[in-house]
């Protein structure tokens, strides 16, 4: 397993083969897998960014009684927090575009500066109305409260070991672990596209000074998938796929704290045998 970055790359960079290949940012296939490693894809699944934290995290119960001072209580030098690696997680380039929204939201630059300036060698350019955040591909942590790693899910065993106090996690994976979490405004965590107009004024730019060098403007969560071009069994991706779109894949989803959209998304030449599940809206 791995972030969905890296994930992809390992398709398109190193070849390797893949049946089924699931994104927790459905916009990454078009971006880099279109029209060479893929020829399809569908959206079906959203998600928001919490704040994961335990019984035992320091400040737990002030963070419960005063979920909007959960900036301030990062900010303390003596809380400890994580989050995946922005050039391998989407999870961490939207954990960095949360931070970076809060301060646009909260009018308070600080919250950018202190939680990501001032402790990694990322650089944050600040224009009118919008942030721009460049994430190198040789990213360094230059502080011993922040703690970045591959994926989302290894901060888990931090937080329950009580390494860190706080993560920034997907809510399904907060709910999946039984973790604490608070939600943070809608207008930041990226749950919700109606405040994709929003969200939209911070981009992160992932593997600088590289030839892989992207820039993400943030948008509203939304997974998808594809069947690569060098799948050696499409067939068994594509009954996959078929149960997961059910009513039952549906429920289990939701009861794990992820939302299915509306219905499927479908872009692109979608295989026949999924045009009856999915809402085919563009090519």
């Amino acid at each position: 397993p791995s972030g969905s970055v890296e994930a992809l790359r390992k398709v398109t960079d190193l070849g390797k083969s893949c049946d089924l290949l699931a994104l927790a940012d459905y916009r990454l296939i078009p971006k880099f897998m279109v029209p060479e490693h893929a020829d399809w894809y569908v959206a079906f699944a959203t998600n928001r960014i919490v704040l994961a934290y335990t019984d035992n995290s320091r400040y737990a119960n002030e963070i419960e009684s005063n979920p909007d001072k959960w900036y301030e209580i990062l900010m303390r030098s003596d809380v400890r927090f994580g989050f995946s690696d922005p050039n391998k997680d989407p999870c961490g380039y939207r954990a960095v575009g949360v931070i970076a929204l809060a301060s646009i939201y909260y009018n308070n630059n600080k919250i950018l500066d202190v939680l990501i300036a001032e402790k990694t060698n990322m650089e944050v350019e600040r224009l009118e109305g919008k942030i721009n955040v460049y994430v190198p591909a040789s990213l360094t942590v230059e502080s011993s409260d922040l703690f970045i790693r591959p994926k989302s899910v290894d901060l888990i065993a931090m937080l329950e070991a009580g390494s860190i106090e706080y993560a920034f996690e997907y809510k399904s994976v907060a709910v999946q672990h039984k973790l604490k979490y608070i939600e943070l405004p809608c207008e930041i965590d990226l749950g919700d596209p109606k405040y994709d107009d929003f969200y939209i004024k911070v981009s992160v730019h992932i593997l600088c000074g590289t030839e892989k060098e992207n820039e993400i403007p943030l948008k509203s969560i939304v997974y998808g998938f594809t069947i690569p071009q060098n799948a050696k069994r499409p067939d068994l991706a594509i009954k996959f796929i078929k149960v997961l779109l059910s009513d039952e894949g549906k429920t289990i989803f939701e009861s794990l704290g992820q939302p299915f959209l509306e219905k499927p998304l479908g872009y692109g030449a979608v295989p026949d045998e999924l045009k009856s599940i999915v809402e085919i809206v563009g090519e």
